[in-house]
């Protein structure tokens, strides 16, 4: 658990835990979930356990953002796609408990590669990340909230999905939220869309006067030609949630420091292969990806290099055991 300066708190999952394998300068990702998510998400999970474990035996810690991953509420605010201070907090931390030199590479998906991504052009070359990855960020949170309003079925399945989880997640920590005087609790709970819930909660909880302007402030579209470190940027040009319309190829094209892979089909954060046992096929990519800059900045004796061939045999058969 991480006290913050403000009162609040959030929590670090380390894996595999600190009894298993004690802090050293193992290169070191750093994990960032979806919406209402947590460490125990399956898409989390299914890269740590590849990457942790031979031939690959890097380390990940996961951040479970305000209120969520069973981390108790102690201030009347939840997290959104515009706060970055948290993520600095939790960088601190994690160098501090690290020795100095151990490489760090950040991934996030959803929710979280967008609070990565902002976090990145807000830092320019002043963040510890030797590099980054983002998948199924949605960009531009304006264009995405019309996009989820777009038809009875996006905004039924979706959006309302989506709402739901956000006011279970609010009603887990009630009292605690309710301490914000500016808050309609009826309001909230009336809300069946996303954007009906931050217009409701989020916007009030951080203080905008409009729920698009909370999305404009939250866009990391707005900072990723900022980026000033190597950025893989994952996304499916079918996902419902973060739409293809919404990617900023502009800005990407004129930063070196950007890659951008778009698939035709994946859905939001799926990418699943095979019928009987589904498995995410992403995590070949993902994973060589993490290889080939964690190789690059890997302060321990130089052992075998890992080429793409081996990586993909290797995680088909660590996916396999489990």
């Amino acid at each position: 658990m991480l006290p913050l300066p403000d009162g609040g708190q959030v929590s670090l999952d380390w894996c595999p835990p600190l009894a298993q394998k004690p802090l050293d300068n193992t290169p070191t990702l750093v994990c960032l979930h979806g919406l209402t998510g947590g460490s125990h998400e399956s898409y989390i999970r299914g890269l740590l356990e590849v990457v942790t474990r031979p031939p690959f035996n890097y380390r990940g810690v996961v951040f479970n953002a305000r209120g969520c991953g069973n981390t108790e509420l102690t201030t009347p605010q939840l997290f959104n796609g515009a706060h970055t201070d948290d993520l600095r907090l939790v960088l601190k931390h994690i160098q501090k408990q690290l020795p100095e030199g151990t490489p760090l590479i950040g991934i996030g998906y959803s929710l979280g590669s967008n609070i990565l991504v902002k976090y990145l052009g807000e830092e320019g070359d002043k963040t510890p990340f030797k590099a980054a990855i983002s998948v199924a960020n949605p960009f531009d949170f304006v264009n995405s909230s019309y996009a989820l309003d777009r038809t009875y079925w996006i905004r039924k399945v979706y959006s309302g999905t989506m709402a739901s989880n956000l006011k279970r997640a609010f009603s887990r920590h009630t009292e605690m939220l309710a301490k914000n005087k500016d808050m309609d609790l009826d309001q909230v709970n009336a809300s069946t869309t996303i954007r009906e819930f931050d217009d409701a909660c989020t916007r009030k909880v951080f203080g905008y006067t409009t729920v698009n302007n909370y999305y404009r402030d939250a866009s990391s579209c707005r900072f990723i030609e900022h980026v000033r470190v190597p950025l893989l940027c994952f996304n499916a040009l079918d996902d419902p949630i973060s739409p293809a319309e919404s990617i900023p190829y502009d800005e990407i094209r004129i930063n070196p420091y950007v890659v951008l892979a778009t698939t035709d089909y994946g859905g939001h954060i799926g990418w699943f292969e095979h019928f009987r046992q589904p498995t995410r096929w992403i995590v070949k990519p993902l994973a060589e990806f993490v290889v080939a800059m964690f190789e690059a900045h890997d302060p321990r004796p130089k052992g075998s290099r890992l080429d793409p061939d081996t990586i993909d045999k290797s995680v088909d058969a660590i996916q396999a055991q489990e």
